[in-house]
């Protein structure tokens, strides 16, 4: 073994030292780290919970924050709880706060209507514009030309306004009557008529139908000798349904042609319109006018059926015979003073009207009239061409029967139907000086030859209303009583130098007869007491009585 030869034998070990980190002693942040409760608080139902476990930690008095104190309110200890409620009329709002009260709806569709398209104005460009742009030698923004001596726009005409009106209306009678135009120059001149004003007015045709023409012209003229109890003026009715129903026979029942509607005060809402009324006059900036007064109308027909035709005689004046006793003969029937007078009967109630106040210088009503196909007594006959006869229209009104609207009254405790009257008797007389100056003011204010009899009529109805006032006067003072008598002037004027009596005893009001024995009286008896002789020493002895 020694000799053995002997060899160095190496190992070769890769040996590679780690140097991990350490593990950190608190876990790292930005780490998706599983907490296994955060889905509990993205429930909807944990703040709910939470709201009932924990109540608010919030100290409070007695009366929740909020003291109310009931002695300043005035009358409400006395039962006036007026103070603390709600008004009747709601007050006018504000117009700034009107777009806190719209609903849902309305801001949808206020806001659709301020959408605006996002293309604003869609341009094509041309060749020769893009060369423009591009060309160095073109200037990109043009300088704006002012235009020397620009007139600026014309002011607006208003419709309206009265030197519009003026000047239309003189430039209509220029262009009807061309003759007249030469003798007022200024006016020609400041509006000329031009062609195609001219050809409109020789060959007019309907604003719609090209197709129609007209066949024959009328002037507008004023029927000045009709007149109404309203100042000359007329309304309009119109009934939502036929207020009478047709004749067995299918014809129409002609009674309403001459029939009465008679407008009283509704009990049930008079008191409301009262009180908008006082506020609205108060303060008519924050309450609105409530209208006209609400009435309840009541419509009457003859009770005949056959009593129209005579009646339109009655009112037609070119009738010779309509003052004819025996022409309302067979109608008249004896109320309860005896008289015979003509009798209505009740139809209908309405209880609701729509009534709407117009310009009776816009809304007018138009009456075609030909002489030619008139009765020879007619009052249009004294006019040779035919005309169109306007009447002004004040008020329309639009009558709806509501038979609900009555039983509810009657239930609530008016008894409207008890309260009107079921027959009306019409008694035809002459009209007194009142009625027959209101029924001519319209022909007073337009009519130069009526000027003599409109100064008459003032004068009656000025003395009518003396004498009214005189008798309102008398009625005051009641009946003498007795063993007073009038006073004359004479009397009065002469009371100074009389002897007057008071208490049994005479006395002179004069200084220089004071020493003078009592006489006779010589003036006649003033304040309704005569002179008579007086015993003095009666009289002495009343005064050594009051003495003692």
């Amino acid at each position: 073994m020694a000799d053995a030869k002997t060899f160095k034998q190496d190992m070769v070990v890769s040996i590679r030292y780690r140097n991990d980190l350490p593990p950190p002693p608190m876990p790292p942040k930005l780490l998706d780290i599983d907490t296994g409760g955060l889905s509990q608080y993205l429930t909807t139902s944990y703040a709910s919970g939470l709201a009932k476990r924990e109540e608010p930690n919030i100290e409070i008095d007695a009366e929740g924050g909020m003291p109310i104190d009931m002695i300043g309110v005035p009358g409400y200890f006395l039962g006036d709880e007026s103070a603390i409620m709600a008004p009747e009329i709601t007050p006018v709002l504000d117009p700034a706060d009107q777009a806190l009260l719209m609903s849902l709806e309305q801001l949808k569709s206020q806001g659709a209507k301020n959408n605006v398209s996002f293309l604003r104005k869609t341009q094509y460009m041309t060749a020769s514009q893009i060369a423009k742009t591009t060309d160095p030698f073109m200037r990109s923004s043009p300088r704006p030309q002012k235009t020397a001596g620009a007139k600026p726009p014309p002011v607006p005409i208003s419709r309206d306004d009265p030197e519009n009106i003026k000047r239309q209306i003189q430039k209509g009678f220029d262009l009807a009557y061309p003759d007249s135009v030469p003798y007022k120059p200024q006016d020609a001149k400041a509006n000329p008529i031009t062609s195609a004003e001219r050809d409109v007015w020789e060959h007019p045709q309907h604003p719609d139908n090209r197709k129609l023409h007209p066949v024959d012209y009328y002037p507008i003229m004023p029927d000045l000798e009709t007149g109404t109890d309203m100042a000359s003026n007329w309304q309009a009715i119109k009934f939502d349904k036929p207020p009478l129903p047709p004749l067995k026979n299918g014809r129409r029942d002609d009674r309403i042609d001459v029939g009465l509607l008679m407008a009283s005060e509704n009990p049930e809402l008079m008191p409301e319109w009262r009180a908008r009324k006082e506020a609205h006059e108060a303060n008519p900036q924050d309450y609105s006018d409530p209208g006209p007064e609400p009435y309840t109308w009541l419509l009457s027909v003859p009770k005949q059926p056959d009593a129209t035709p005579r009646i339109r005689q009655l009112f037609d004046d070119s009738n010779p015979n309509k003052d004819d006793p025996n022409l309302m003969a067979p109608l008249l029937e004896e109320s309860a003073d005896g008289t015979p007078r003509l009798p209505f009967e009740r139809i209908k109630v309405y209880t609701d009207a729509t009534r709407q106040e117009v310009d009776p210088r816009r809304v007018v009503a138009l009456s075609l009239v030909n002489p030619a196909n008139l009765q020879q007594h007619s009052r249009f006959r004294k006019h040779d061409s035919p005309a169109a006869y306007y009447y002004p229209i004040y008020e329309r009104v639009k009558m709806k029967a509501d038979r609900g609207q009555l039983s509810k009254q009657r239930n609530a405790g008016h008894p409207l139907e008890e309260d009107l009257p079921d027959q009306m008797m019409v008694l035809f007389r002459e009209p007194d000086a009142k009625e027959r100056h209101i029924r001519s003011e319209f022909r007073g204010r337009n009519d130069q030859s009526f000027a003599e009899q409109w100064a008459e009529l003032e004068r009656e109805v000025q003395l009518e209303e003396e004498k009214e006032h005189a008798d309102r006067i008398l009625d005051e003072q009641g009946p003498l009583h007795e063993g007073a008598q009038d006073v004359s002037m004479a009397e009065v004027e002469g009371a100074e130098d009389a002897e007057v009596s008071m208490n049994g005893a005479q006395r002179k009001d004069r200084a220089d007869d004071r020493n003078t024995p009592p006489q006779q009286p010589q003036s006649p008896p003033v304040n309704g007491n005569a002179g008579r002789d007086v015993d003095a020493d009666a009289e002495d002895d009343d005064d050594d009585m009051l003495d003692g």
